[in-house]
């Protein structure tokens, strides 16, 4: 099996108490696990028995680590869950690093594991300041005379996506379409690819929502008059402003 993925969070049974706790450690840790599963997805290692490594923090672990039906190695790890919910923003990220480096170690001395490339994975996320962001799309318009990219961007609190276009290298619309929590399951769904139909810039979805394909539509008239309003977004990312230039 290619290992493909790593999950961070507390146990769900000990824990299952405090799940609002339990689902706010859970996203925070995926900008993180995000950084790592995009790295192992160009390297594809080989692992026997799993292709995730699920680290689960445990107030005093019980069990040794263990495989599971789903093709996850469950690694269990010590957690303070009232310390971690007391440490300040800025140290979050550091913290929930050393959780990983604890459990990848763990895993590693049973488990052929890659464990110095993610650990040289980690070190440089850290040398980047914390920093998860890359590019899901970039096409060439050449018949409109504009270059399209979506950027991506991953933190502690949210997922972004950003809308860049540019004519002859020069910048003529730079907005954020789209705000999710940072968790793959709330906005993987959410954007495709980049289009021009109708003379509309548009971002399409990998699945319909409502009876569109259609996350953000934007006139081609209005990048070239450079008039564009920036779309104001509510907590589920939706625009709160004129369709025409809103996620729709």
């Amino acid at each position: 099996m290619i290992l493909k993925q790593i999950y961070l969070y507390p146990d769900l049974v000990e824990f299952q108490g405090r799940a609002q706790d339990v689902a706010i450690i859970r996203d925070q840790t995926r900008h993180i696990c995000n950084f790592l599963e995009r790295q192992l997805a160009t390297f594809k290692f080989n692992c026997e028995k799993f292709n995730k490594i699920c680290i689960i923090g445990c107030s005093a672990p019980l069990r040794a680590m263990y495989l599971v039906s789903s093709n996850a190695l469950a690694v269990p790890v010590v957690f303070d869950i009232d310390r971690c919910r007391a440490i300040p923003a800025h140290l979050l990220a550091a913290y929930y690093i050393d959780l990983l480096v604890t459990g990848l170690t763990r895993a590693a001395s049973e488990f052929a594991i890659p464990l110095d490339d993610l650990l040289r994975w980690l070190d440089a996320f850290k040398a980047g300041g914390y920093r998860n962001a890359w590019t899901f799309k970039d096409k060439n318009f050449r018949h409109a005379g504009i270059r399209c990219r979506l950027d991506c961007s991953m933190t502690l609190d949210a997922f972004t996506l950003k809308l860049h276009v540019s004519n002859k290298g020069e910048t003529i619309f730079d907005r954020v379409i789209l705000v999710t929590p940072p968790d793959e399951v709330a906005f993987h769904y959410r954007f495709k690819d980049v289009i021009i139909e109708d003379d509309k810039l548009m971002v399409t979805t990998k699945i319909a929502v409502g009876d569109e394909h259609i996350l953000y539509s934007l006139p081609l008239s209005e990048l070239t008059a450079g008039a564009i309003e920036s779309p104001s977004l509510d907590a589920d990312g939706n625009s709160m402003n004129r369709p025409v230039a809103g996620v729709r």
